[in-house]
């Protein structure tokens, strides 16, 4: 693409305002740090006349390594103004140091980096809901998130008592998706939407070795999705009721 663009003699801004994106994300994608979706890929090849060579291209990024779409994600997460998750397992916005330890025990055989350095990166990320104008979290928790045993039974009970308080800010709203709702089997694992500050969606899905994230209009059947749990899952207040419950019958 770099290559294309310099042929033509056009800079960044050139490129940027052709395709109707910004300097910034002309930039991302020559890096290789920030991969486009499908429709600001065709608009490049078509721009640079390209003759479908970047579009043949764009399939072979989805070949990244699980860790560069996270890393990806993350980025994005931290510089979002809204964000929506839905998990079958306490997201790691929300997850206490035991839990996120014990969630990084179990999928060991999958990371080469430092389990602790994982978990202090987790906990790390946690302090954009700390800021002095946070983002507005909005998380659906499966039902079966607050049976399964992570790690021990006091290490559920911790997590359980940090769900109840951080679900008592006023930035941040938490409702339970019962076991009777019907999960969309289109989710393989977990969904975050996220919204930027310019309106834009960001989309995330993840699984256990693999993650896609999709932005503008790609992101949008996931949002809708989104909306489809949130209308399932159970009220604010009575999802708090709901995991008091479940720490008193099972981890006291």
């Amino acid at each position: 693409m770099r290559e294309l663009r310099k042929r033509k003699g056009w800079p960044q801004e050139t490129l940027a305002g052709k395709v109707f994106s910004s300097t910034t994300r002309i930039a991302q994608v020559e890096l290789a740090t920030d991969p486009p979706n499908a429709e600001l890929c065709q608009r490049l090849d078509d721009t640079l006349e390209a003759s479908g060579a970047l579009v043949e291209l764009l399939p072979l990024l989805g070949r990244s390594q699980f860790e560069e779409w996270a890393e990806v994600f993350l980025s994005r997460q931290a510089e979002a103004v809204k964000i929506h998750e839905f998990s079958q397992v306490v997201p790691g916005l929300l997850q206490t140091p035991g839990y996120a330890r014990a969630m990084v025990a179990s999928a060991r055989i999958f990371h080469k980096r430092d389990p602790d350095e994982i978990v202090q990166d987790r906990m790390e990320r946690q302090e954009i809901l700390r800021r002095p104008r946070p983002p507005w979290l909005w998380v659906i928790l499966a039902e079966s998130t607050l049976y399964h045993v992570v790690g021990n039974r006091q290490v559920m009970a911790e997590q359980l008592e940090a769900l109840l308080e951080a679900g008592a800010h006023e930035h941040i709203h938490l409702q339970i998706l019962p076991y009777e709702a019907t999960v969309p089997a289109a989710l393989g694992g977990s969904l975050s939407v996220l919204v930027m500050s310019g309106g834009e969606q960001v989309a995330y899905m993840e699984g256990i070795r693999g993650g896609s994230l999709l932005e503008g209009d790609d992101a949008t059947p996931y949002s809708v999705l989104y909306d489809r749990l949130h209308g399932n899952a159970i009220s604010h207040d009575a999802s708090a009721d709901l995991i008091r419950r479940v720490l008193e019958e099972r981890h006291r």
